[in-house]
């Protein structure tokens, strides 16, 4: 088989470590020659897809999934309705993941490190708090601040105390959930508000401007606010591009047309 990665990430950056052990080939998801990011993974335009591909997290452009189903090509994802793993629970993380998916696949074993990349990329906040089979908080928590060393020599004290920042960020109230506009510490902490908002079981609302048009996104809410944002909280901000998210996995976000204001 030949297996088409897309966007790097640290599930897709296993991936590839797991398929480096096996026999099979590995190509990138490309535009122009460059390596697809994951915005822009579902538009590849290299290479060209042929029968018997894996397509992890990406799609050549000008075909939808039933035109690749039907040239015999697989497609293994969680990110959108219909993807095998979407609207997977917490206690199916394993199948859920792209990487559990590829292991089952192939008939690898699940390792420790394996498991918690698998319930990080699927389902963060249920890691966290022990509602992924066969994954401890304790343990959970020093394989994730293990990829924070570069950035202190304390990530864990380091996490309680953006904690504590982000709690005197600005609430904003979506359905029946109040949330911390974390949008203030992205410039400098992007790379851990994840974990941060998941670790502590924040509610979380973060805003980024582009040109003429600005992203949201939402994380650990209910099925219920998740559905509030995209019908009633969105919409009220302007015209929406594009609206997305996975009630199971608690988060939404949102491109709108123009600039945010709040």
């Amino acid at each position: 088989m030949r297996f088409i990665l897309g966007g790097a990430d640290t599930e897709m950056i296993e991936i590839a470590t797991v398929l480096a052990t096996t026999n099979h080939s590995v190509e990138y998801a490309k535009i122009d020659g460059v390596r697809v990011n994951r915005s822009e993974a579902y538009e590849a335009t290299h290479p060209k897809p042929k029968a018997f591909d894996v397509w992890v997290e990406c799609k050549p452009a000008q075909y939808d999934k039933v035109e690749l189903y039907s040239l015999g090509i697989d497609l293994v994802d969680h990110h959108q309705e219909g993807d095998i793993g979407y609207d997977m629970p917490a206690s199916k993380y394993w199948e859920a993941s792209s990487l559990g998916q590829i292991c089952i696949k192939l008939g690898i074993v699940a390792t420790d490190r394996l498991r918690y990349i698998a319930a990080a990329d699927h389902c963060l906040l249920a890691a966290y708090h022990e509602q992924c089979p066969d994954v401890g908080r304790d343990d959970f928590i020093k394989f994730r601040m293990a990829f924070f060393y570069r950035y202190s020599k304390d990530p864990f004290e380091y996490l309680k105390n953006l904690h504590k920042n982000a709690l005197t960020c600005p609430t904003v109230v979506i359905g029946d959930a109040e949330l911390y506009d974390i949008s203030s510490l992205l410039d400098k902490d992007r790379a851990w508000v994840s974990d941060m908002a998941c670790c502590f079981n924040m509610k979380t609302l973060s805003i980024r401007q582009k040109k003429n048009r600005f992203k949201l996104f939402v994380s650990n809410l209910s099925s219920r606010d998740i559905k509030a944002f995209q019908e009633t909280y969105a919409p009220s901000l302007g015209e929406v591009i594009t609206c997305y998210g996975d009630p199971k996995r608690q988060f939404a976000g949102a491109v709108i047309e123009g600039q945010y204001v709040s």
